[in-house]
């Protein structure tokens, strides 16, 4: 019970949940859940937060397929947008309690409480605490905490993740309200960053394009760390809500249109129907040429754009050698067909492309990137600011046959 690790996202579409365990740097998933919540949130915003609580709260009871028994989560990891993030580097020293000058947990938490004290830009809070390394006397360092080595002192090399205050808040009243703790708070960027760590096709730098329903995140990853994310409110919505608009269907018809045929200019014989609409008292036929127009228009009239003022402001003062670093996708975007085809034209001067995908049974779509990311995030022990917040408490509950815990 106690190896199992829970994770929760909400993104603007959709609440994801994944239970499962990390063994051999694999993550093996024991319950996986995903629920539509379409309107509830925008842009990083909880829109409807008595009906969000009620889904996230229905989601907290599960059973085992194959052992058939039945859990309560008490305990999330929570994926926040990366939205407002901010990451700043740190480096605070402090004195072993230990007379022996042995290093162990408490001089951890010591040095991390001095992190914790940094001076943050007012409205943000520290959600994270990440260690670059620890350093003992002579100059030792150590990736992980250095707990039982020698020295009469340690110093922690970290960055600190920050969200504005206010969105926090609001997510941890959320969980709070469906009776969820919430164990440790990571951002969408870092989660993702976590996955790419124990893929061996994905590079240790490059640049994280997350394109999600409304807001797209490009992030710098270095050596996979996480350097700096900036964000623009555009993505796959936007393309659903302008193929709506200009066929007069509704949102859901044209989410599926979008899924089903994307970008596909491969030439016809035919011209097949794929929407009709009533246009001030006339049918029309919607054919995939007129798919195809709508996508290239907002791609690389509107999208591409966007991205590539949120991508100048990411590069601003980075030689160009960073600039042209290899480019990982992942969000729902960049699954529509014929998205691939335009990523090689546009970024056709970058190292190279990838495509980041889970690749656990239960969960390998792209949209569950971050929330698998979670879990390979909170299944060590580094230092992180979660490891000092909660202790020996129990993530999942046994619910007997008669319905107790």
């Amino acid at each position: 019970m106690d190896n199992y690790l829970s994770a929760i996202e909400i993104s603007d579409t959709k609440v994801r949940l994944v239970v499962g365990f990390v063994k051999d740097d694999k993550v093996n998933l024991i319950h996986v859940a995903e629920r539509s919540i379409h309107g509830l949130v925008s842009k990083g915003e909880i829109v409807d937060f008595q009906t969000l609580s009620s889904i996230v709260a229905s989601m907290k009871e599960f059973k085992d397929e194959t052992s058939k028994e039945k859990f309560v989560i008490n305990e999330v990891t929570l994926v926040l947008p990366s939205l407002g993030l901010s990451v700043f580097q740190s480096s605070k020293t402090s004195n072993v309690v230990s007379p022996y000058a042995t290093i162990a947990t408490i001089d951890i938490e010591n040095v991390l409480s001095l992190v914790q004290k940094e001076a943050i830009p007012g409205g943000s809070e520290i959600i994270d605490i990440i260690p670059d390394s620890f350093v003992l006397e002579k100059g030792r360092s150590f990736i992980n905490p250095p707990i039982n080595e020698r020295s009469n002192n340690i110093t922690i090399k970290a960055k600190i993740h920050t969200l504005p205050e206010r969105i926090v808040s609001m997510y941890r009243r959320l969980l709070d309200s469906a009776h969820i703790r919430v164990r440790r708070i990571c951002v969408s960027s870092y989660a993702m960053a976590e996955l790419a760590r124990y893929n061996n096709e994905i590079p240790k730098s490059y640049v994280l394009c997350d394109l999600g329903a409304e807001v797209t995140n490009i992030t710098l990853v270095g050596n996979s760390t996480i350097f700096e994310t900036v964000s623009f409110l555009c993505g796959a919505a936007d393309l659903i809500n302008k193929v709506a608009n200009k066929f007069a269907i509704e949102y859901e018809d044209a989410f599926e249109i979008v899924r089903k045929y994307g970008l596909d200019e491969r030439p016809l014989t035919y011209k097949p129907t794929i929407a009709k609409s009533n246009i001030n008292g006339v049918e029309v036929h919607q054919d995939p040429e007129s798919l195809n127009s709508i996508i290239k228009e907002f791609l690389r009239d509107e999208y591409f754009n966007k991205f590539d003022a949120a991508y100048e402001t990411l590069m601003k003062g980075y030689p160009d050698n960073i600039r042209n670093l290899p480019i990982v996708f992942t969000g729902g975007l960049s699954k529509m067909i014929g998205f691939e085809s335009l990523a090689k034209e546009k970024f056709e001067s970058n190292a190279s492309i990838h495509y980041l995908e889970p690749t656990c049974i239960g969960a390998r779509d792209t949209s569950f990137s971050a929330v698998i990311g979670a879990l390979y995030a909170s299944s060590k022990y580094k230092g992180s600011l979660s490891d000092t917040r909660i202790k020996n408490s129990q993530q999942l509950q046994r619910v007997n046959e008669k319905g107790g815990a």
